[in-house]
């Protein structure tokens, strides 16, 4: 039998206890990963140049980069390496329209379980969607039915990330903060709105394509 190569996680953190916190909470899980451990921005990139890891776990507040600066930079160098966000800092507005960048957007105290879904979730599902592409590639081969698919397969990515954060800024909003909070009550509307369209659209494609 031949062994499974450990999956490497690159922590970014300012703090090394809670980096060093994460690092063991990784080892608790049944999955086997390898760390490592960036304190600032730079040796962040740095170590992606060097090391290659498998998914970035990063806190946005870093005491030389923005962090959302710092993503954007890292999939400049890897377009597709899964980032993970850890972070005490609630979201803003201006993170919706961010998040889609990162695999997921975990807030402090993070539990174990929570942190080995966001790992996991972010190595495997880009490689689960990547081989559904390539079965239907090789079982259909008409150019028109890949194009539908891979559009079907994104919105399916971009609705789990929108569902993660829904569930995020409902812990962060319950409905008693919600009725002092307009703004926010309307943008979480609107996002569920958005993965039910999502979740239609879907459904309607499996009856239709998949399991015609």
């Amino acid at each position: 039998m031949v062994n499974k190569k450990p999956n490497y996680v690159l922590i970014a953190n300012s703090e090394p206890e809670i980096a060093d916190l994460f690092a063991e909470m990784l080892l608790m899980d049944v999955e086997k990963y390898r760390s490592k451990i960036a304190y600032t921005g730079r040796d962040c990139l740095s170590s992606l140049k060097k090391d290659a890891p498998d998914v970035v776990l990063l806190d946005i507040d870093l005491p030389d980069m923005d962090g959302w600066e710092l993503v954007k930079k890292i999939k400049e160098q890897k377009p597709y390496m899964p980032v993970v966000i850890v972070t005490s800092k609630p979201p803003t507005m201006d993170d919706f329209s961010r998040v889609h960048m990162v695999s997921d957007y975990l807030m402090m105290p993070v539990t174990v379980d929570s942190l080995h879904m966001a790992v996991r979730d972010a190595l495997e599902v880009p490689s689960l969607l990547e081989t559904c592409i390539e079965a239907v590639r090789c079982l259909k081969g008409k150019e028109e039915n890949l194009s539908i698919l891979e559009k079907k397969i994104m919105l399916l990515k971009q609705s789990i990330s929108d569902r993660k954060f829904f569930i995020m800024m409902r812990q962060l909003y319950p409905d008693t903060k919600l009725r002092d909070d307009p703004n926010t009550r309307l943008l979480l509307e609107s996002l569920r709105m958005r993965i039910d369209r999502a979740y239609s659209e879907i459904e309607e494609f499996k009856r239709g394509y998949l399991f015609a």
